[in-house]
């Protein structure tokens, strides 16, 4: 045994060291490699089978978007079940950001959303007088954009591009919209809206060696057959093009050398033993949560406030979205649950000068229909209590089931240095690294965008003749995480610069949502993806052009 841990802590060295294997890790991994350059990805958790993910999944009693995922001891993460066992809560509003922890990373569990950000989001202090702008112009990601939507080949409306100009077009025909959607549309003019069916990170045709989507309608949490696009498909491929990729390995802390730069990543394995991983120049790609813990627990007499912290930004800037959801009966069905979760929503929401005053909001048409609720199964309860049963309980269900609509809302939050992660030194997690403290509190900016959208929302149900009727207390989205270690000009309140290297550390780079310095309603995976390439020159400029 010790001759083969010695044996590996010998092979761990690289010209490039990347932290994380899930998006930003595996993009930036995939562009190094593909140039020839020794690229060596550690990850905290398992290199999974699909097949295995979608066996723990069916035997879940839990169908959360980490039912397949269940977090291994030696890379804990939150679970669906009881976020608090792993978070602690500092208040006033709970924070529920899901994570996964594996080879692929959180992509394994997400909706799939290939949106580019809009050229407003990017600079929403000089438009709507809010937020903050960003160092980074939309044009700038544009050639990145583009190179990432060929490689998860996204699927998208000719007709429509969300806010997002286009030069080229989606590589991929759209999915069509569902039935449903069409009966929501259908009344939506009434009201001064319209609707669209989203740009996908999904297969609308066979594409890239992945079948086209057949409508499985788990997208969260698993696409059985991959053709949802996620973060596995190009770390693999960064792998084969020569980069080393291992598993069960995580990061516990990152090294100084005396100039400053860094020297090394001081890794862990399920067994307890530890080495050290070295590089000429080191990238961390953790997502959200992970990446400011890594960061601060880096802490030591060379960095009393953690690695890249000189600004106290590290773990500030938390951002969300916070959810409302409004579901019922409609008149006539509509048929949910056939194709995709999640495949039209509303234009009008997500952009416009209403932003100078209330969150944009993104509403998806949920083709999921009550999958989130418990009101499906209190249903047939409570027609068995009622004694209905055999095939009147079936063809109630059948019936009400047809006609299951609901809607949901997700507004923007606006940067807030007071929203953050820290770590709880004295409540270590199953790892025994310290686990994250959140503090966030929802801004009125965005209770009031929410609001807006409940109303209109229970209009449009009214007009498709609803029936039991039913709203959530507004809830912070397990979905969207960014702004931890965010981007900025002014080393003083940022982490990293415009091409995500950190300010304080030459040759330490950041890539992945944390780096967001806003969290508006279209999706940021695939401007993760940009920024991830973006990075990856960076890096490649610094070894020289190799």
């Amino acid at each position: 045994m010790a001759q083969a841990n010695d044996r590996v802590a010998e092979n761990m060295e690289a010209d490039v060291v990347i932290v994380g294997a899930g998006i930003g890790g595996g993009h930036a991994a995939f562009r190094l490699a593909g140039a020839g350059v020794d690229v060596l990805v550690l990850e905290a958790g398992p290199r999974l089978t699909r097949n295995e993910a979608v066996e723990t999944f069916v035997k879940s009693l839990g169908k959360g978007p980490n039912a397949p995922y269940p977090p291994p001891a030696y890379a804990p993460f939150p679970t669906d079940e009881d976020p608090n066992a792993f978070y602690v809560q500092a208040g006033p509003d709970q924070f529920v950001g899901s994570y996964a922890r594996q080879l692929g990373g959180t992509t394994w569990h997400w909706t799939g959303f290939g949106d580019r950000l809009r050229p407003a989001d990017f600079r929403m202090r000089t438009t709507y007088g809010v937020a903050e702008d960003w160092p980074i112009a939309y044009e700038d990601l544009v050639p990145y954009y583009e190179e990432v939507e060929k490689m998860w080949g996204v699927a998208g409306d000719p007709s429509y591009d969300w806010g997002s100009p286009r030069t080229t077009p989606y590589p991929l025909p759209p999915i069509p919209p569902t039935y449903m959607d069409k009966q929501v549309d259908a009344v939506l003019a009434r009201f001064g809206l319209s609707s669209r069916p989203f740009s996908h990170a999904r297969n609308s045709i066979f594409y890239d060696g992945r079948p086209a989507c057949c409508g499985n309608n788990t997208c969260v949490p698993i696409c059985p057959i991959q053709a949802k696009y996620d973060g596995s498909v190009h770390v693999l491929k960064a792998e084969a093009l020569g980069a080393r990729v291992e598993v069960q390995a995580l990061a516990t802390k990152l090294l100084l050398a005396a100039d400053r730069t860094i020297a090394g990543v001081r890794v862990r394995r399920p067994d307890g033993s530890e080495f050290t991983a070295r590089g000429k120049a080191y990238l961390v790609a953790c997502h959200a949560i992970e990446t400011p813990r890594l960061l601060l627990n880096s802490r030591g007499e060379d960095a009393p406030d953690g690695v890249a912290n000189s600004s106290g930004a590290v773990g500030r800037y938390l951002l969300s979205q916070l959810n409302q959801d409004v579901w019922g009966l409609t008149r006539d069905p509509v048929y949910p649950y056939r194709g995709p979760q999640q495949t039209s929503g509303i234009i009008e929401w997500r952009d416009g000068p209403f932003r100078s005053e209330r969150a944009a909001v993104g509403c998806s048409f949920m083709n999921d229909g009550w999958s989130g609720n418990t009101d499906a199964v209190d249903r047939a309860r409570e027609l068995a209590r009622d004694g209905v049963r055999g095939h009147a309980m079936i063809g109630t269900l059948r019936n009400e089931i047809a006609r299951h609509l609901r809607l949901n809302s997700s507004a923007e939050t606006l940067p807030d240095a007071d929203n953050r992660v820290e770590l709880a030194v004295d409540q270590p997690d199953s790892a025994g690294i310290p686990r994250p403290k959140i503090t966030f509190r929802v801004d009125d900016y965005t209770r009031a965008g929410i609001d807006h959208a409940r109303a209109a929302t229970l209009k449009i149900f009214e007009a498709l003749g609803a029936t039991g009727v039913k709203t959530n207390t507004p809830y912070l989205s397990s979905a969207i995480i960014c702004g931890t270690t965010r981007m900025g000009s002014d080393p003083k309140s940022s982490v990293v610069g415009p091409d995500l290297r950190t300010h304080d550390h030459p040759n330490l780079f950041i890539v992945g949502p944390s780096t967001h310095v806003t969290a508006p309603v279209n999706a940021p995976t695939l401007t993760v993806g940009a920024n991830a390439l973006r990075a990856a020159d960076r890096i490649m400029a610094d070894l020289g052009g190799k």
